[in-house]
């Protein structure tokens, strides 16, 4: 018999009407995803119930909480760094399985142990049960204890923080958004520290929080992005036999960034489009990104990496700038309605003569048809911001 009355949050959000409606209005295709969300958070609450603040939320499900209801995407596991003793986490666990009533099955966190592990990272993983009303069988959770004995990252209790599932009946204590984004941008260093290439499935998940994340934080927190950058880097380092410099990890996301930026082409990576596939019917709310929006957030992600390659002073003030840019192209105010196609045709071909200066006739070529705001990002460079910046503003006002 499973205890409810142990749950953080009202009852009414794990009904079968409400996640319903949840799924509906935020447009997801399958109503088992936006469930396991649901239990995501509601877990993630009892753990910092039993643990306050020996456990911060990190990974997807953190990235969520910063995003508007109608930005965030599902997720199915929970990145937990832990600061406490790891052998308390059991009796913790257990304690949250007592709770909801000792079930033989639901709510019993069991230790996960791989075959074959990838890295000796100090973690420990667990996976719960939880009765589905959306399924049959139950929804299994992963939960991911990252070890750590101290965090000198910024991490903050969310007040008020809403997830398109539910109204959150706690403070979820997670890490800033500026140590988000720094620490899953190591996540697109493939060949070394990021994601490996049999989870390619895992790409465009990071990648949709990288773009999400990167717009939310603020020009002057990028000090935190790069420390969380760092930190997590020598991190991962440490317990690798193999090891690689910061500038070639950097060079990796570069690599990786750009296989997703050329979605629309007929030669486009086919792990990279099968990878976006499946993020279109498991993840992400509907309508879908179309492959020009990947490639334009791809480049974006691109511009900001080989800015923090460049040592250029503040990044994510570079990137801003760009988005400027972006947003002046794409305005469509009635009274421009009119003139908007003459200027579009005449940015157009400006970026394209760029492209051609900068000895990329092909991809000149690729793109000649592409949407303005595609060949503005792939114009841009470190250095030629102010460049793109007087092309875009003379061209509008001629």
């Amino acid at each position: 018999m499973i205890n409810y009355d142990a749950l953080i949050h009202d009852r009414k959000y794990f009904e079968p009407d409400y996640i319903a409606q949840r799924q509906a209005q935020y447009s997801f295709t399958q109503a088992i995803k936006v469930e396991t969300f649901l239990w995501d958070l509601e877990l993630f609450g009892q753990l910092q119930r039993k643990l306050g603040d020996q456990v911060v939320l990190k990974g997807g499900a953190a990235a969520q909480l910063y995003f508007a209801p109608e930005r965030q995407r599902t997720s199915v596991d929970i990145d937990v760094i832990y600061l406490g003793d790891a052998s308390a986490l059991p009796d913790a666990l257990g304690s949250i399985h007592k709770a909801f009533g000792g079930d033989d099955l639901y709510f019993k966190f069991s230790k996960y142990i791989p075959s074959n592990p990838k890295t000796d990272l100090p973690l420990e993983t667990y996976t719960v049960p939880v009765r589905a009303v959306t399924s049959k069988a139950p929804i299994f959770i992963k939960v991911d204890f990252h070890l750590m004995g101290s965090l000198s990252l910024p991490a903050m209790e969310l007040e008020g923080a809403t997830a398109f599932v539910i109204p959150l009946d706690f403070k979820p204590r997670c890490l800033s958004a500026a140590a988000l984004l720094g620490d899953k941008l190591l996540t697109l260093a493939q060949g070394s520290v990021g994601i490996p290439p049999e989870r390619e499935d895992d790409m465009p998940k990071q990648l949709y929080d990288l773009d999400g994340l990167s717009r939310v934080v603020g020009n002057q927190d990028f000090e935190a992005v790069r420390h969380a950058l760092e930190d997590f880097f020598e991190h991962e380092l440490s317990v690798r036999s193999e090891k690689v410099s910061l500038e070639k990890a950097l060079e990796q996301m570069v690599d990786l960034l750009e296989r997703y930026a050329v979605l629309e082409s007929h030669k486009s990576d086919e792990r990279a489009r099968a990878a976006v596939q499946n993020f279109r019917g498991n993840y992400e709310p509907q309508p879908f990104r179309d492959p020009i929006a990947w490639g334009i957030a791809s480049k974006r992600l691109q511009l900001l990496v080989k800015c923090i390659a460049a040592n250029v002073e503040n990044p994510l003030s570079y990137l801003k700038r760009a988005d400027r840019l972006e947003a002046m192209i794409a305005f469509e105010e009635e009274r421009f309605k009119e003139t908007k196609p003459r200027l579009q045709r005449a940015l157009r071909s400006q970026f394209l003569e760029v492209l051609r200066a900068q000895g990329c006739p092909e991809i000149a070529k690729r793109l000649k048809n592409s949407r303005v705001e595609r060949l503005l990002w792939e114009s841009l460079t470190v250095s030629n911001v102010e460049a793109i910046e007087r092309i875009t503003k003379s061209t509008s006002q001629s």
